[in-house]
């Protein structure tokens, strides 16, 4: 069962699901009432998900109802404003993956991931089996934007840097995260256990060369921010700011997301897993990126 499954992640793994039949005999997605009629919904409703119509705030009857018969549940709501406790409390099944999906980190960095964190406890308190999937950073918000792109268009990628362009970091895409997520959920190993699914390690300097080849562009006049408006903006009283900046800081300042502070901090590493997994390449997502740009 996939909760918040028509999310661009979600749909993702959604179609993933779909095409991998041979591992799963259903795949079920959890839909508001009030969202069945989008276009999303019924696309993949003819692609084969069965809908079960419910929210996850509901009562604890109907949450128990709605989870009857599910094998694997997967949750990719966004923590910072659904309460994912109560699904999970009612979760009688033979494995949950909460939603986190994001870039490693300690604790005391993000306190949306500290969010995160508060949930894989609560989940090993209830005695649940459980996989705890990151995926490092999205390859896409690492591309700078087109110039003629207004600067307001976006927070995550404005027209300049963060930190030092060599720091390397493990990054993901949606495409190749949905193939590797399949096959963790149909794997006893990553039961009870963390796992990095992302397609290798990169930084700034190799993403925006790569950017340039395939755009055309310089980008060479983007500035740096300085280190300390992003460590004010940390503690800014606008939450939107405050997230960003704090992700901000831990992947680019201190440079916590790599593959081996995932694994001295005790995770497995899906690639090592899977060798033969497909692989979304940096140039392919570049090209994604640029023939569409914000």
């Amino acid at each position: 069962l996939l909760v918040g499954g028509t999310g661009r992640t979600g749909q993702g793994l959604a179609r993933a699901l779909l095409e991998t039949n041979k591992f799963f005999q259903q795949v079920l997605l959890l839909v508001r009432s009030e969202s069945v009629e989008k276009p999303v919904v019924s696309e993949l409703k003819n692609a084969g998900a069965q809908i079960r119509i419910g929210d996850i705030t509901e009562s604890p009857e109907t949450l128990e109802a709605v989870l009857q018969g599910v094998d694997i549940l997967i949750s990719l709501v966004l923590v910072s404003m659904t309460d994912q406790k109560p699904l999970l409390k009612k979760a009688g099944v033979g494995r949950v993956v909460p939603s986190d999906f994001g870039p490693h980190a300690p604790r005391g960095v993000m306190a949306m991931h500290d969010i995160k964190l508060d949930i894989r406890e609560y989940i090993k308190e209830l005695g649940v089996p459980y996989t705890f999937i990151e995926v490092g950073w999205w390859l896409q918000l690492l591309f700078p934007y087109p110039h003629a792109t207004p600067a307001s268009m976006s927070m995550l990628t404005p027209k300049n840097y963060i930190g030092d362009r060599r720091k390397k970091l493990a990054y993901s895409t949606v495409k190749s995260l949905a193939s590797l997520v399949v096959r963790i959920i149909d794997d006893l190993r990553t039961i009870n256990q963390t796992v990095i699914a992302c397609d290798g390690e990169t930084n700034v300097d190799e993403a925006w060369a790569i950017a340039e080849k395939i755009s055309g562009e310089d980008f060479s006049d983007y500035t740096r921010v300085p280190d300390e408006d992003i460590l004010a903006r940390t503690k800014s009283s606008d939450l939107l700011t405050q997230v960003i900046s704090q992700y901000a800081n831990s992947l680019f300042l201190r440079g916590d997301n790599t593959l081996a502070h995932a694994v001295a901090d005790g995770a497995l590493v899906a690639r090592e897993l899977y060798p033969d997994a497909p692989v979304y390449t940096i140039e392919e997502a570049a090209k994604e990126f640029y023939a569409n740009p914000p």
